[in-house]
């Protein structure tokens, strides 16, 4: 059974058994929240998947049933497994082995650049590793995101170049926002409450696309034709 178990400075451990399947994960999700959902909701907690092979579904189907509806921060997610645990970091997800503190986060130490309040901004140039833009308004990039890179706007994200790095379109949970990408190479894309995550093999990898969000999911659409 999933286990929930308290941690220093307030924060919660979530252990799902490996050996569950995805249909008893998912049950077992909605039977913690009935029962625990007050304790959960706006609190920390780490997701411990123990030795769990990493599939984006699986992934989708924790943050759909259990991360939306508690509105808990995932402080961290732990995988024994290396390959598992490797993928995650790839893709932005704060990782670790254990549940020691020796987690890898790209953006704990990292330089912060913050826009000032406007209706819109433009970005001229690269964003490279380690710079974070942060915009109350819509954000629009000339040039690429690379990886380690992170953007967040109130508003629309678009990005006239490479999206390597990490975005989150509607961050003040705005669902109705979009992010329109010349060349999407990342493996996760954020907008208001959703998360989108992208498979290397996916075919829209490397494309021209818009990505929004409709009836809760995440939808990817061809770039805006002139």
């Amino acid at each position: 059974m999933i286990q929930l178990k308290g941690r220093q400075a307030g924060a919660l451990r979530c252990i799902i058994p490996e050996e569950m399947s995805e249909e008893q994960v998912t049950s077992g999700l909605e039977a913690l929240l009935s029962i625990s959902g007050r304790l959960i909701r706006g609190r920390s907690v780490e997701i411990d998947l123990q030795g769990r092979a990493f599939e984006p579904s699986f992934i989708l189907e924790i943050w759909k049933r259990f991360i939306e509806p508690s509105e808990c921060a995932v402080s961290r997610w732990i995988a024994a497994d290396d390959a598992s645990r490797d993928m995650m970091g790839r893709i932005g997800f704060n990782t670790s082995s254990d549940g020691d503190a020796n987690a890898k986060s790209p953006h704990k130490h990292e330089p912060e650049r913050k826009a000032e309040e406007a209706p819109g901004m433009v970005s001229f140039g690269d964003i490279c590793c380690g710079q974070n833009i942060r915009h109350n308004g819509d954000i629009v990039v000339i040039g690429n995101v690379e990886h380690g890179a992170e953007i967040s706007a109130a508003g629309n994200i678009t990005v006239i170049g490479r999206l390597k790095g990490l975005v989150h379109a509607g961050c003040g949970g705005n669902d109705g926002a979009a992010v329109t990408i010349r060349s999407l190479e990342t493996g996760q894309v954020r907008i208001g409450t959703k998360l989108g995550i992208i498979d290397r093999a996916s075919p829209i990898w490397g494309s021209a696309v818009t990505l929004t969000v409709a009836e809760g999911e995440v939808l990817v659409s061809p770039w805006p034709e002139l």
